[in-house]
C-alpha cells in the first residue's frame, strides 16, 4: 500500500521526533531514578559532577540544538518561499558568511565594545550580503541559477576576508575558527537564554506573515493584483529570516544546510501551503539538528578530537542538493541568457599586444618597485640584490602562471558548460585539490611538495569524475553540472574545516595557504606548473574546432559529428589538471578562472583559440597586479594574493551587475 503524499511530512517529523526522544533518553539514562532526574533537570547536586555536567552542558546543548535547527529551517523556508527558489537558504545566499565576517571583524577589532552591538553588527552583515546577492541576480531571466551563483561569489569573498582577519590575529585563531565552523558546545545557560527570545520573536513574526507568504509564492504579478505590497513584504520577511540567522550564528557559529535541506525535503514530500511548511520546518529542523549533534558527540567521544557540528551538518545537508536537483524541476536545460556583445573599441590584435605589453611592464614593476613607509621604493644594486630579485621573481611568476592556468581552466569549463559563470572553484576541483593536500599533510605526514602535488591533482580529478557521474543522468546539462558542482564544493569545504580542526600547529599555515599565497613557492615548482600549463593550452588550441562545436549545444554538436560526452569528459579533465596545478602552487584562488574568460569574451574574443589566449593574458595580468598589491599594500605586513584577487573579482562582478540592471 502506498503512503498518501500528504502524510509523508508528518511521518518524517514523527521519525525525527522519536529519534530525538531516543537521544534525550540516552543522555539522561545515567539518572534513571525519578528523584535523580528531577534534580538534574531543575536543581542539580553541586557535589555530583555528572549532574553538573548534564545540567550546565548537555541540557543547554540539547535546547540550543533544537532552537538552532528550528530557527534556521524556518528562516530557510521563508527565504525559499519569498524568492521562489528551492535552493535558496542562509548558507547559499551569503547570509551566513556575511554574519560570520561582520562578527569576526568586530570581535577582533573591538572586543571590549562587542556585547552591546553584537546583534546589530550581525544583522547588518547578513542583510548587506543578501542585498549584494540580490543586486547581482536582479532582473535575470534565469533567476534560480543567478541567485545561487551570486551567493557563491559573495560567500567566496566574505570567507576570504574572514580568513585574513584570523591570520592577523593568530592568538584568537583556534577559538574563532571553531566558532566559525559551528560549535553547539555549552558551558552554561547564557547563550541559550540569549538565543531563545530572539528565535521566538522571529518565529512569531514569520508565522504572522504566512498568508502574505502564500501570496508571494504565486509570483509578483499575481500577488500585486491581489493587493499585496510585494517589495515591502519581501524586505520584511527576509529581514526576519536574517534576524533569526544572525542571532543563531552570533551564538554558535555557522550551522550549514539545515535551512536548505529541511524545507526543500518537505516541499518534495508534498507541502505547498506556507503555514504548513513553516510548522513542519520548525519541528523537523530542530529534531534533525539534535540527531546530527548526537552523532557528532559520539564521534568526539571515540576520537577524542573536537568535530564541529556546523561542518558535520554540511556533510549531511549538502548531498541533499543533489537529491533536489534530481527530484525538482528547477532549471531549464537551455543555454544561459547572459550574452554579451563584442566591445570592439580597438582590434583584438591591438588589444592582445597591449595586454602583453602591460604584462611585461608589470613584471619589471613587480621586480624593481615596491612600497615602504616613504612611498615607492626602487631596488638598486645594494647588498642582497640577487636574493631579493630571486624571491620577487618566484612570487611574481608563480602568480602569473597560476593566473594563466586558471584562465585556461575557466575558459574550457565555460565553453563546454555553455555558461559564463562556470569556473574551477564552482565545479569543486579547487576544493578537492586543497582537501587532498591537507589530508595528506595532516593525517598521513606527507611533507614533500612533489608528493603533495601528485596527491592534490589526484583529488581534483576524482572530484571531477564524481561530478560528471552525478550529471550523467542529465546528459551533463550545464545548469545541473554547475549546481551539482556547488554541492560538491560545499561538502569538500566542510571536510576541509573538519581537517583543519585537527591540524594542530599547522592550522595557521594551512589557513594562510587556503587564502591563496605565493609566499611558499619556488622557481622549480613554478617551471613545472608553467610547463603543464603550456602543454595543456597547446592541446586546447589544437582542439579549438571541437570546442566551437561544443558551444553550440549537445544536439547540434552531435549532429555535426562530435562525440559530445567523450569530448566533455576530456576537456573537463584538462580543466581539472590545470586548476589542480594552480592550487598546488599557491592555494585555492577565487574569481580568476571566472573573471578572465568572462572579460575576454566581453572584449570580443569569441572564437575558441582567441578566447583562450585572451583569457590567459587577462588572467596573468590580474594575478600579477594582485600579487604586487598583496606584497606591498600593508607593508611590512603581507596579504594573501587570493584575497586581493577575490576583491578584484567581486568588484568587477558587482560593477557588471549594476551596469546591467
Amino acid at each position: 500500500m502506498t503512503l498518501p503524499i500528504h502524510r509523508i511530512p508528518a511521518l518524517l517529523c514523527l521519525v525525527l521526533a522519536l529519534a530525538t526522544v531516543a537521544v534525550f533518553v540516552t543522555d539522561i539514562l545515567p539518572f534513571a531514578k525519578i528523584d535523580a532526574i528531577g534534580k538534574v533537570l531543575l536543581a542539580p547536586d553541586e557535589t555530583d559532577f555528572d549532574q553538573i555536567l548534564f545540567h550546565y552542558s548537555t541540557l543547554p546543548r540539547l535546547i540550543m540544538g533544537f532552537l538552532c535547527g528550528a530557527g534556521l529551517a524556518l528562516a530557510g523556508a521563508a527565504i525559499q518561499t519569498v524568492l521562489r527558489n528551492p535552493l535558496a537558504a542562509p548558507t547559499t545566499l551569503g547570509v551566513g558568511a556575511g554574519v560570520e565576517f561582520a562578527l569576526t571583524v568586530f570581535l577582533l577589532l573591538a572586543p571590549a565594545a562587542a556585547a552591546p552591538f553584537q546583534e546589530a553588527v550581525a544583522l547588518t552583515g547578513g542583510m548587506l550580503a543578501l542585498g549584494t546577492v540580490y543586486l547581482i541576480a536582479a532582473r535575470r531571466t534565469n533567476a534560480t541559477l543567478w541567485l545561487i551563483l551570486a551567493g557563491m561569489i559573495v560567500n567566496l569573498l566574505l570567507q576570504s576576508g574572514t580568513q585574513i582577519f584570523l591570520l592577523f590575529n593568530e592568538q584568537y585563531l583556534q577559538s574563532v575558527f571553531m566558532w566559525g565552523a559551528g560549535d553547539l558546545a555549552q558551558n552554561g545557560w547564557e547563550s541559550t537564554i540569549f538565543v531563545l527570545p530572539r528565535v521566538i520573536i522571529g518565529m512569531i513574526a514569520i508565522f504572522a506573515l504566512s498568508r502574505p507568504l502564500d501570496l508571494l509564492a504565486l509570483g509578483d504579478d499575481t500577488a500585486s493584483s491581489l493587493g499585496a505590497k510585494v517589495t515591502l513584504l519581501r524586505i520584511v520577511i527576509l529581514g526576519f529570516a536574517v534576524f533569526i540567522t544572525a542571532s543563531i550564528i552570533s551564538a554558535v557559529g555557522m550551522i550549514g544546510f539545515v535551512g536548505l535541506a529541511i524545507p526543500a525535503a518537505l516541499r518534495i514530500a508534498g507541502l505547498t501551503r506556507s503555514r504548513d511548511l513553516m510548522i513542519y520546518s520548525l519541528f523537523a529542523g530542530g529534531f534533525a539538528l539534535l540527531c546530527i549533534d548526537f552523532i557528532v558527540r559520539q564521534m568526539n567521544g571515540i576520537g577524542g578530537d573536537i568535530l564541529p557540528t556546523g561542518a558535520a551538518t554540511a556533510l549531511f545537508g549538502a548531498p541533499f542538493i543533489i537529491l533536489i536537483l534530481r527530484k525538482a524541476r528547477i532549471m531549464p536545460g537551455q543555454q544561459s541568457d547572459d550574452h554579451h556583445q563584442d566591445q570592439q573599441i580597438i582590434s583584438k590584435n591591438t588589444l592582445s599586444l597591449a595586454l602583453f605589453a602591460t604584462l611585461l611592464a608589470g613584471i619589471i614593476l613587480s621586480l624593481f618597485v615596491s612600497l615602504n613607509q616613504n612611498g615607492l621604493a626602487f631596488l638598486n644594486n645594494a647588498y642582497g640584490f640577487g636574493d631579493i630579485i630571486t624571491q620577487r621573481a618566484e612570487r611574481t611568476f608563480a602568480a602569473i602562471i597560476c593566473g594563466a592556468a586558471l584562465a585556461v581552466s575557466g575558459t574550457l569549463i565555460q565553453r563546454v558548460g555553455r555558461n559564463p559563470l562556470a569556473s574551477p572553484e564552482i565545479t569543486g576541483v579547487s576544493s578537492a585539490t586543497a582537501l587532498a593536500m591537507i589530508i595528506a599533510l595532516v593525517f598521513f605526514g606527507f611533507g614533500q611538495r612533489a608528493e603533495l602535488m601528485m596527491i592534490g591533482a589526484a583529488g581534483g580529478i576524482v572530484s571531477l569524475m564524481v561530478l560528471l557521474l552525478l550529471c550523467r543522468k542529465f546528459s551533463h546539462a550545464p545548469h545541473y553540472l554547475l549546481l551539482n558542482g556547488l554541492a560538491l564544493t560545499a561538502i569538500l569545504g566542510a571536510l576541509v574545516r573538519i581537517a583543519l580542526t585537527r591540524g594542530g600547529t599547522q592550522t595557521s599555515m594551512l589557513i594562510s595557504w587556503l587564502a591563496g599565497t605565493t609566499y611558499f613557492t619556488s622557481m622549480t615548482e613554478v617551471m613545472v606548473v608553467a610547463g603543464v600549463t603550456a602543454v595543456l593550452l597547446t592541446v586546447a588550441i589544437i582542439a579549438r574546432r571541437p570546442l566551437e562545436l561544443a558551444s553550440f549545444g549537445a544536439d547540434q554538436a552531435t549532429s555535426l559529428g562530435l562525440g559530445i560526452n567523450g569530448f566533455q569528459f576530456m576537456i573537463m579533465l584538462l580543466a581539472a589538471i590545470l586548476a589542480a596545478s594552480a592550487t598546488l602552487l599557491v592555494g585555492p584562488l577565487s574569481f580568476v578562472g571566472l573573471m578572465a574568460p568572462h572579460l575576454a569574451r566581453i572584449a570580443g574574443y569569441r572564437l575558441a583559440s582567441g578566447h583562450l589566449l585572451g583569457a590567459v593574458l587577462i588572467g596573468a595580468n590580474v594575478m600579477m597586479v594582485a600579487e604586487w598589491l598583496a606584497r606591498n599594500l600593508l607593508y611590512p605586513q603581507q596579504l594573501p594574493t587570493g584575497l586581493i584577487a577575490a576583491l578584484i573579482g567581486t568588484g568587477y562582478f558587482l560593477l557588471l551587475a549594476i551596469k546591467r540592471r
